[in-house]
């Protein structure tokens, strides 16, 4: 027994085979001359009563004038096709004149099922109508073909449709056919035929269940409950999966679940069950196989990149970098998977591939593509992502840096991060992608196939995505940055790295409150800086052990470090005397030298009032002056106070900076601004995850 069995096997009448829809030929004789050009068998049909139901609906409305076009559609391997011809096949008593399905898609099978002349020849040598040869183009067979079903009860399927285009004749033609077009999106434009429309969704797990109980056996599937739940777990409600899965454990009683399972997770689940099968068509990869064996040149090129791209989504302007030689070719293969739903956007403009699609990408990648190709292409793809971060990271922050990339024009197309309206957002953008990035800092880790990712990449993309962890991300995506940052610069051995590394190491403890930790990781820093070529890594570890021993409420050892810190300031950087002032600032703050700390903040603000006018405005750092000040000033000149924190909240609104926000929304509270402005402080904190913040607020508001 194989997975491909279903559980009709109607005789009625003659049956042929249309295409590449999965089935078996069947000529026998008939009482009357009903013509059935569909499959008698058809892939595994289970649990589709409610769809069923829906269709026997429809079917009953046409009787009084309702439509007689209906559109099912859905992903690939959702069972469509199993849908449209299970249904025909128990309705065919409903259209005794002619059961017709028709591949769309271009199948790889003989004539390739792509256009009307197919089913009006199939039509006229089945019914002997020898004077069809007479019909030399498609608009006279389908005269014909109208004529002679003129009057007659008639349902076509018109599977894996790619346009309208494909419908339309049928419908201007053949008013009185049943038309059933499978697709995987909505077709449009054919609002005028008010098409039904029914969208399948994925089976239930139970479904799933019961399929592999009845190929397999209960005995098999009871004796492996943990890997039974994995099983249906990995097939996703998905009968192409499901049917596949269970045929393959069928024909090998010796496999067990668990090894399939193993099996599918690392090898992913097409390749895991192409197992056995010589018959290409046999596969359960054949559906996908024939989309991609249609794909022009550029579409295809495309198809086996995404395939090695290391999650299902990307960035718009990931195709021009990958073809960054012939951007229009990237261009027109975009349009073309887009066109034939290969791939889908969503609300943000990202493209987004079916996971089964994205899997069997990756398979056309490893198999025709060339090792070096394909390292190639992982290659770019890395880089695309290092430099975009770094493109994003210069909109994002003043910092100095240390990667040989900041300032170097990309060998590719970028997104434009430019602050004009309309350009792409830097945060967004990392956010966006941060999957992609993490991904690519994994890879850098390993081996492919004899060559990996240069060394320095993942400290690069650590110092790129510093700012965009600054303001917001998950400290948990930011620590495993970290560490394999951390080993890549190990294994450079460059000391300037290894420096820059434990300072943001550094600065998350401290964001996190873990000052001894904080401390140890800002020795080390300083520690690996002197033993580099970049003095100002000295000075940035000497002004972050400052700022920790401020935090700790040690203003006179912060002070020392800052005036140890001095000399190494970059004296061209404005930005680095003003953050410096600030800091004292804050130290005098500490020891309650309210003067001192008056006249280092306003040191701080006019040398970003400087910066400002310069066109390169320190929003965070100009806001956290603000916010200083206003804290010296709460008792003595609330209102004061409240206006500079007002200043404040507006710069770190545009620098979209939530934890700053809610530190601004609390002391608003505090001055009595009341319940709604902590509730504010509270959404935001929670929004970056600072959970001792958010105990504090909610002590306030109880």
């Amino acid at each position: 027994m194989s997975a491909g069995v279903n559980l009709f096997d109607g005789r009625s009448g003659t049956v042929v085979q249309v295409g590449t829809l999965n089935g078996s030929v069947e000529l026998g004789q008939q009482a009357r001359r009903a013509v059935r050009l569909v499959p008698a068998v058809t892939s595994v049909f289970r649990d589709r009563a409610p769809e069923f139901t829906t269709l026997n609906m429809w079917a009953e409305k046409t009787e009084t004038g309702g439509s007689r076009l209906w559109n099912i559609t859905g992903p690939s391997g959702i069972g469509k096709t199993t849908l449209a011809l299970t249904w025909i096949n128990e309705n065919r008593q409903r259209f005794d004149h002619a059961q017709i399905a028709m591949e769309c898609g271009g199948g790889p099978g003989e004539g390739h099922g792509r256009s009307v002349e197919e089913v009006c020849d199939r039509y006229f040598a089945l019914t002997g109508q020898t004077y069809g040869l007479s019909a030399e183009t498609p608009a006279a067979k389908m005269r014909l073909l109208s004529s002679l079903i003129d009057g007659e009860k008639v349902a076509l399927l018109l599977d894996d449709v790619r346009s309208a285009a494909q419908v339309l004749p049928f419908l201007s033609n053949l008013p009185g056919v049943l038309i059933m077009a499978t697709s995987r999106l909505p077709l449009s434009g054919l609002a005028p035929y008010q098409p039904q429309r029914l969208s399948l969704q994925p089976l239930p797990d139970e479904a799933v269940r019961e399929t592999l109980v009845e190929i397999v056996g209960a005995d098999r599937i009871a004796a492996e409950p943990k890997a039974t739940a994995d099983l249906v777990r990995l097939c996703s409600g998905l009968p192409i999966l499901a049917s596949h899965a269970a045929g393959l454990l069928h024909d090998d009683e010796g496999l067990r679940l668990s090894d399939l399972v193993e099996r599918m997770a690392e090898q992913g689940r097409l390749a895991a069950l192409e197992a056995g099968h010589d018959d290409l068509m046999a596969r359960p990869s054949a559906v996908f196989e024939v989309m991609y064996r249609e794909l022009g040149a550029s579409a295809a090129r495309l198809y086996c990149a995404l395939g090695l791209h290391p999650v299902r989504d990307f960035d718009p302007g990931l195709v021009p970098a990958l073809f960054s030689e012939a951007p229009a070719d990237g261009a027109a293969g975009l349009e073309q998977l887009r066109k034939r739903a290969m791939v889908r956007s969503d609300q943000r403009g990202r493209y987004l591939m079916e996971d089964l699609t994205y899997e069997h990408a990756a398979l056309a990648a490893r198999r025709d593509l060339e090792p070096a190709e394909r390292v190639r292409l992982r290659s770019r793809i890395a880089d695309y992502y290092l430099h975009g971060a770094v493109a994003a990271s210069t909109r994002l922050s003043q910092r100095w840096t240390l990667s040989p990339l900041y300032g170097r024009p990309a060998p590719f197309p970028l997104p434009d991060f430019a602050a004009s309206q309309g350009q792409r957002d830097p945060i967004a953008w990392i956010g966006d992608n941060l999957p992609a990035i993490m991904a690519c800092m994994e890879r850098a880790g390993r081996v492919w196939e004899g060559m990996g990712l240069p060394p320095g990449y993942r400290w690069q993309m650590a110092e790129a995505t510093h700012a965009y962890f600054t303001g917001r991300g998950r400290s948990d995506e930011r620590a495993t940055i970290l560490a394999w940052a951390e080993q890549d610069a190990d294994a450079c051995q460059n000391p300037d790295a290894q420096a820059r590394i434990q300072a943001q190491w550094g600065e998350m403890y401290l964001g996190q409150g873990r000052l001894e930790e904080a401390e140890q990781r800002f020795q080390r820093s300083l520690a690996a800086a002197r033993q580099g070529a970049e003095t100002r890594g000295v000075g940035a570890a000497l002004e972050w052990l400052g700022i920790t021993e401020r935090r700790r409420g040690n203003p006179e050892a912060a002070l020392e470090n800052f005036d140890r810190a001095v000399p190494f300031l970059d004296p061209a950087r404005p930005r680095s005397q003003a953050l410096l002032q600030m800091h004292r600032g804050d130290a005098y703050a500490v020891l309650g030298n309210v003067a001192a700390a008056l006249d280092g903040y306003a040191a701080a603000a006019a040398l970003f009032r400087r910066l400002a006018a310069e066109g390169r405005r320190d929003h965070v750092n100009e806001g956290k002056v603000l916010v200083g000040q206003a804290e010296l000033l709460m008792r003595e000149h609330p209102h004061q106070a409240h206006a500079l924190f007002e200043e404040a909240l507006s710069l770190f609104q545009a620098a979209r900076r939530p934890y700053q926000e809610a530190k601004v929304w609390e002391a608003l509270g505090d001055l009595g601004d009341g319940a709604e402005a902590w509730r504010t402080a509270l959404r935001l904190y929670e929004s970056v995850g600072a959970q001792e913040a958010c105990a504090r607020i909610q002590a306030k508001l109880s």
